[in-house]
C-alpha cells in the first residue's frame, strides 16, 4: 500500500425527521451504545490523523455526547474536531464545511454516514488499501440488495464502467431495477474534491447539494464492492433502528457463547454492550442484562432483570429484577425478589419469594425468605428474617434507618419500626412490633392481649348462635 495521509468525516448533522424524536438520531442506542459511537469506535482503529464530526441539529448534545462517550477513548477524541453545519442543505454542503479545517497535507478523504453503524474495520480498510493504490480520484464503497429502495443506483455505461450515482428520488423506473447501490461510503482524493465541490448545485426534487453529483465531475472513479448488505445498512426510521439491534444483539450472544456462556434461548436474551459476562455462566430465557458485570458460575433466569450491578461467583438469580447493587458469592435470590438500588449483599445470603431489598446492607449467611421488605436497613450475619417481616422506615417525612445484630432471629409478620437498633442474640416472637431498641441476649414479645369473646354478637350475625 502506498503511502498516504488520512482524514475522516463522518456527516452528522441530519435531525433524522423519520424517527419522530427531538433526540438527534446519531445518539439513538443500538444494545447500549449510540449509533455514533459505532462508527467513531470503526475509525479509531484505522490510520487516520483527523476525525472532523459534522453536526448541526442539537449539536450540543452530539457534541457532549462524543466527547463523555466511554466507548471512545482519549486519544480518539484529541482527533475529533467539530464542524457545523447550521442548515442541513445535503451532503454535499456538510462536506464542503470540512475543506477550512482540514490540514493541506492530508491527500485522502474517508466520508462515512452518521447513521451507518455496522461498516466494519476489514470493509474500511479494503476500501482505503484499493483506492490509494489505484491512485483514483474517488471509490465508493458500493453493495448489491435486492430491495434497493431508498438507496442512490451505481450507473455504468454499457462497457460496464461506473460513471455516476442516481439518487433514489432522481432515477427512472428502469434504472430503480438496478441492484448495485451507492452506501454512502467514499474516498477522495485531495484537494481535487474541493473543486469539484463548487459544482454541485441544488437542482433536484429535494432542492438539496448532493455529494452524490461530485461522482459526476470526477474523471478517474471506481466502485469497491462491500460484500456484506448489513454492513452498510443506514437507520431512518425506527424499524431500521430495530432490524440492526436484532443484528447487533446476536452478535453480542454469539461472542459470548464463543467465551464459554451458555445462553439458552438466545432469541430471547438482551445483553447490552457496556455488561461482562465471565465464562461458565448460564443464562437463561428471558433475561435482561444492561451494564453489569457477572462473575464464573452464575445461573441467571429464566426471566430475570439485572440493570447497573455486580454479582459475584456461583449466585443464582430466579424470575428476579436487580438494579443498581451488588450481590456476594453464592446468593440465592429469587424466585420474585426485587432488589433495589444502593443494596450491598454479602456472601451466601437467601433472598426468597416476593422479597424487596432497598438501599441496604445484607451481610453473610443471612436468609429473608418470604414476603418481606427490608429498606434503609443493616442485617449482619447470620440473621433468619420471617415471612412478613417490614422495615417501617418512613414517617411521612424522611426516611429512617434499621440496625439488626448477629444471630439475630425475626418471627414472621414482624414490624421494626425506625429508627431502630436490634443488638445481637435476640429473639423476636412472631406478630411483634417493635418501636424500642433490643439489648443484646433477649427474647422479645410486643402483642397485644388476645380476648375472645364467644357468640359474640358478630358472630351471631355472621353464623347464627347465642350472644353471652
Amino acid at each position: 500500500m502506498k503511502k498516504a495521509k488520512l482524514s475522516c468525516a463522518i456527516l452528522a448533522a441530519g435531525e433524522g425527521t423519520r424517527m419522530k424524536s427531538d433526540y438527534p438520531k446519531v445518539l439513538f442506542s443500538i444494545c447500549g451504545k449510540s449509533i455514533i459511537d459505532f462508527v467513531i469506535d470503526t475509525v479509531k482503529r484505522l490510520n487516520i490523523e483527523k476525525i472532523y464530526v459534522v453536526v448541526g441539529y442539537r449539536s450540543d448534545l452530539v457534541k457532549q455526547h462524543i466527547l463523555n462517550s466511554e466507548f471512545i477513548d482519549d486519544k480518539t477524541k484529541e482527533k475529533i474536531i467539530f464542524v457545523e453545519q447550521k442548515h442541513q442543505l445535503g451532503s454535499a454542503d456538510a462536506l464542503a464545511k470540512v475543506k477550512k479545517f482540514i490540514d493541506k497535507n492530508i491527500s485522502h478523504l474517508l466520508v462515512l454516514s452518521g447513521d451507518v453503524p455496522l461498516v466494519s474495520f476489514d470493509t474500511l480498510k479494503n476500501l482505503l488499501d484499493t483506492h490509494i493504490n489505484s491512485d483514483v480520484e474517488c471509490s465508493v464503497l458500493s453493495v448489491m440488495m435486492e430491495n434497493p429502495y431508498g438507496y442512490g443506483r451505481i450507473i455504468r455505461d454499457i462497457s460496464k464502467k461506473f460513471i455516476d450515482i442516481v439518487e433514489e428520488t432522481e432515477s427512472t423506473q428502469e434504472q430503480k431495477t438496478i441492484k448495485e447501490v451507492n452506501s454512502g461510503i467514499y474516498v477522495f482524493k485531495l484537494p481535487i474534491l474541493w473543486s469539484k465541490l463548487k459544482k454541485v448545485n441544488p437542482n433536484n426534487k429535494k432542492n438539496e447539494y448532493f455529494l452524490t453529483d461530485v461522482v459526476r465531475f470526477l474523471s478517474s472513479k471506481q466502485t469497491v464492492l462491500c460484500k456484506n448488505s448489513f454492513e452498510v445498512k443506514g437507520i431512518n426510521t425506527r424499524k431500521d433502528l430495530s432490524e440492526i439491534e436484532g443484528i447487533v444483539r446476536k452478535q453480542i450472544l454469539e461472542m459470548l457463547m464463543l467465551e464459554g456462556v451458555t445462553i439458552r434461548m438466545p432469541e430471547s436474551v438482551y445483553i447490552d454492550f457496556k455488561s461482562k459476562i465471565e465464562s461458565c455462566v448460564e443464562i437463561l430465557p428471558g433475561s435482561i442484562i444492561l451494564n453489569s458485570y457477572i462473575s464464573k458460575g452464575c445461573i441467571i433466569g429464566p426471566y430475570s432483570v439485572i440493570v447497573n450491578s455486580f454479582i459475584k461467583e456461583n449466585t443464582e438469580v430466579v424470575y428476579s429484577h436487580i438494579s443498581d447493587s451488588k450481590i456476594g458469592k453464592g446468593c440465592k435470590i429469587g424466585p420474585f425478589s426485587r432488589i433495589r438500588p444502593k443494596t450491598n449483599i454479602e456472601d451466601n445470603v437467601r433472598i426468597g419469594n416476593f422479597v424487596e431489598i432497598k438501599n441496604s446492607v445484607i451481610k453473610t449467611n443471612t436468609k429473608v425468605n418470604h414476603l418481606s421488605y427490608i429498606g434503609d436497613t443493616t442485617l449482619s450475619e447470620n440473621v433468619n428474617i420471617g415471612a412478613g417481616t417490614i422495615t417501617c422506615n418512613f414517617d411521612g417525612i424522611k426516611k429512617h434507618k434499621t440496625f439488626v445484630g448477629r444471630n439475630v432471629f425475626v418471627g414472621s409478620n414482624v414490624n421494626l419500626v425506625a429508627p431502630i437498633e436490634i443488638a445481637d442474640n435476640v429473639v423476636i416472637a412472631a406478630g411483634s412490633t417493635i418501636t424500642k431498641n433490643i439489648p443484646s441476649n433477649t427474647f422479645v414479645i410486643a402483642r397485644a392481649q388476645e380476648i375472645q369473646k364467644k357468640n359474640h354478637r358478630i358472630v351471631k350475625k355472621l353464623f347464627g348462635g347465642k350472644n353471652e
